[in-house]
């Protein structure tokens, strides 16, 4: 025993070791500065970032003409390269912007003689023109900075903000974002400006498909891959659990569950018990009378369909069969089920632990003048009952488990709040993590408790 516990002790300790070299290891690579990189290489990586966001017409053109030099790299303690550039671009906002209503109003919301039904349709016939006046814009130059990121899964990466992008792109996002918030527009009627009203927000869209280019403002990760993921798992936890207090969710699931646990439980043992006098009864008995002849042919029947059908088809059944046509409430039906279920189960533990009883027990009960039902009462099923409770208790841990398929018939309880995060938030790692945890920690309580009891059994018999 000594070696079995020096040998886990050097095996952990070991784990221990590994891991705290390989947590040095990512961080001496991570470090705090950028790896380096030339001039040329740096000119090319933002062309090339900035060249790829272009993907309708208009920015393709504009793309095709703009050119971003640099002059001088700054290396940052962010793993961060500051790069100075001078941006050669087209001014598309000064040629754009004013024709606003040439886009936004009604006749140009008319494809056809009929109302734009998407934002696709205003793309596909205005797309040419708007290309064609990206071709008549004057050329601009500005200098800007921008900033590559170093990361450890991608390598050099640009840092392409709204700020950026705009510049680069001749004050497109500037445009854009006027578009989005536009509800009307502005025409010249009879030389005054007369307002009208912008009827679909497709025109909108349309707009903004074509001119806006497509681009990630978030700024890119250097942190070390096991910091990301501490990191990840944080914003996980966070948005699956402390976002809209989506932790009371799991709280009242957890609360279905146990209830429903128990009334299922007490059901089973009320429903085993009367299953398994009546079996033991017919069987003990020389001859038994029709009517415990019917009850035992009953009660067979009972235990073949139940312990031979999946719950999950039992509780479907009970409830979209027969409960809910009736108007029976979902929790109802799942005690009902898991009752059923639960109590052929206890009937075979308890009919196990009475034919366990000696049958000199019962003639000594019968010689002491005891009657059939209180030798039963006062002798059989106390020496039965301490027998089989330990395998009662497993069978409480056991339908715990099996409670989580009630959410097959849309009952809240522990996993249906589980189900019902994970589709809120698109997550299937924390919240299904969280319900098994959850469903662990309460089988080894039970579990352990279980094991107390059998212990103290186990010492009373001694």
């Amino acid at each position: 025993m000594t070696k079995n516990k020096k040998l886990i002790a050097a095996i952990v300790a070991i784990v221990l070791v590994l891991v705290a070299a390989g947590i040095l290891f990512f961080s001496i690579r991570s470090g705090t500065v950028a790896s380096s990189i030339s001039i040329e290489n740096a000119e090319e990586l933002l062309n090339k970032t900035f060249d790829d966001m272009a993907k309708t017409k208009p920015l393709i053109a504009l793309a095709e003409k703009n050119y971003i030099r640099v002059n001088s790299l700054d290396y940052g303690s962010e793993k961060n390269i500051i790069v100075d550039c001078t941006v050669a671009t087209l001014d598309a906002y000064s040629v754009i912007s004013p024709n606003y209503s040439e886009f936004l109003s009604s006749d140009a919301k008319k494809l056809g003689g009929a109302m734009f039904k998407s934002a696709l349709n205003f793309k596909m016939e205005f797309e040419d023109r708007l290309t064609e006046l990206v071709n008549s814009a004057p050329e601009i130059t500005k200098n800007i900075s921008i900033v590559i990121y170093d990361t450890q899964d991608q390598g050099l990466v640009v840092y392409s903000d709204a700020q950026t992008v705009d510049v680069v792109y001749g004050g497109l996002i500037t445009m854009a974002d006027e578009v989005d918030k536009m509800t009307h527009y502005t025409v010249i009627e009879n030389g005054a400006e007369v307002e009208h009203q912008i009827e679909t927000n497709n025109v909108n869209k349309g707009f903004i498909q074509c001119i806006a280019p497509r681009y990630s403002a978030d700024k890119p990760d250097t942190s070390t891959v096991l910091i990301r993921f501490w990191n990840d798992l944080k914003d996980d936890f966070h948005k699956n659990f402390i976002e809209h207090d989506r932790w009371l969710t799991i709280l009242k699931g957890l609360a279905v569950t146990i209830e429903l646990t128990v009334c299922a439980l007490l059901i089973g043992i009320v429903l085993g018990f009367i299953i398994a006098f009546v079996r033991c009864t017919y069987d003990k008995l020389s001859k038994p009378g029709i009517l415990l002849s019917i009850f035992n042919s009953i009660s067979k029947l009972y235990l073949t369909v139940v312990r031979g059908t999946p719950v999950v088809v039992q509780i479907m059944i009970i409830y979209f069969v027969i409960f809910m046509p009736m108007g029976v409430n979902k929790f109802l039906a799942a005690v009902i089920c898991f009752g059923l279920n639960s109590g052929a189960y206890v009937a075979e533990i308890v009919r196990g632990g009475i034919m366990s009883v000696d049958d000199g027990q019962t003639e000594a009960g019968r010689s002491l003048g005891f009657g059939y039902m209180a030798t039963m009462y006062h002798i059989v099923f106390p020496q039965a009952f301490k027998a089989v409770l330990p395998a009662l208790a497993n069978e409480f841990v056991v339908l715990l488990k099996e409670t989580s398929i009630a959410f097959y018939i849309g009952l809240g309880d522990l996993m249906y709040a589980g189900n019902a995060i994970r589709a809120a938030t698109y997550s299937a790692f924390m919240p299904l993590i969280a319900v098994a945890i959850i469903y662990l920690i309460m089988v080894l309580g039970l579990s352990k408790l279980v094991s107390i009891l059998e212990k103290k059994l186990r010492n009373n018999e001694r």
